[in-house]
């Protein structure tokens, strides 16, 4: 919308847009409340969708994952630490079980 000619009408749904927004979007928690998303305030307001997600994302941020998201994955990367812990383990006693065999072995050939 920057760059064109703003009208009366253009100018009412951009109000509407910011309070929608207001009402409608936690900038705390980046979530949209009761329902609403970008898409359900464009069609509100006949703004476009990209344009609403550019006033909410300058304005109140980014929606942020659900804490939900956030802990799956903290679990995530705590499995993939001890796997490759774990792992690394497993291979050392390998080679050093390997390396017994080996000097065992010699004794006998």
């Amino acid at each position: 919308m920057s760059g064109a000619r703003l009208t009366p009408t253009t100018i009412q749904a951009q109000r509407k847009v910011f309070q929608l927004l207001e009402d409608n979007f936690d900038a705390g928690q980046g979530q949209f409340l009761q329902g609403y998303d970008d898409e359900r305030i464009a069609k509100e307001t006949g703004i476009s969708v990209h344009t609403v997600k550019e006033y909410r994302v300058n304005a109140f941020g980014k929606i942020k994952p659900p804490s939900e998201i956030a802990l799956l994955r903290r679990q995530i990367d705590e499995l993939e630490t001890l796997f490759l812990k774990t792992e690394t383990e497993i291979r050392e006693g390998i080679k050093a079980a390997n390396q017994r065999l080996l000097a065992l072995q010699r004794k006998y050939d």
